[in-house]
């Protein structure tokens, strides 16, 4: 059980972001400055350094809170195969993302440009971790052909994902452009390591096998 200062930090952190959500919703990110934010949140502007840094610790917390969601959600409709379980991480990012376009689109135009957000750092990691779990249960099943690095291999996932993703943020592909080459890279990266009858599988997922 979590303190009082604990609630107030945790309540003051749940109030700023969605206070953050709205000001990227109605005027994107450039509308995200600190004194807008405190005013917005009701707090005090050196609470918001003292708790997030700068702007763009706004936006990694942001970030972070989206896949802290995403966990919760994933952990309440676990996937039996860990392949799908894979598929799944990937298919609840993109469902989070479509349920407010008009905050994460301009939240990934900023981490495209800004080199202090490149693969989004620390919460980057923690999905990347979150890929390779699955990905090491795989292994450990045998769904692969041969032994292989997981974790360079859900890193690997992971940037690619992220590229198509600042791609559209930054309007050079649309969202169904993005998804169906999501879905398409995902399942051809899949199938070149996977084992019978997985490779098969989901190469016929990638709609280039049928």
């Amino acid at each position: 059980m979590g303190t009082g200062w604990d609630d107030r930090q945790e309540r003051t952190r749940s109030d700023v972001l969605q206070a953050a959500r709205e000001l990227i919703a109605g005027g994107g990110v450039e509308s995200l400055s600190m004194r807008r934010l405190a005013e917005r949140a009701g707090v005090a502007v050196g609470t918001l350094y003292n708790q997030f840094g700068d702007r763009d610790g706004i936006l990694v917390a942001f970030v972070s809170n989206g896949l802290d969601g995403l966990e919760r959600s994933l952990d309440e409709d676990a996937a039996a195969d860990p392949i799908d379980a894979t598929r799944q991480v990937f298919e609840g990012l993109d469902a989070t993302i479509a349920s407010a376009i008009d905050v994460w689109k301009p939240v990934f135009a900023v981490i495209t440009t800004s080199p202090d957000l490149a693969g989004m750092g620390a919460v980057g990691d923690r999905f990347v971790q979150l890929v390779e779990g699955d990905l090491g249960k795989a292994a450990a099943a045998g769904m692969f052909a041969k032994d292989i690095d997981v974790e360079r291999l859900a890193r690997h996932i992971f940037n690619t994902r992220i590229a198509r993703l600042e791609r559209w943020a930054v309007d050079s592909i649309d969202w169904d452009q993005y998804r169906d080459s999501s879905r398409l890279g995902l399942e051809i990266t899949l199938a070149a390591v996977l084992a019978e009858p997985h490779a098969t599988l989901a190469m016929q997922r990638s709609g280039l096998l049928t």
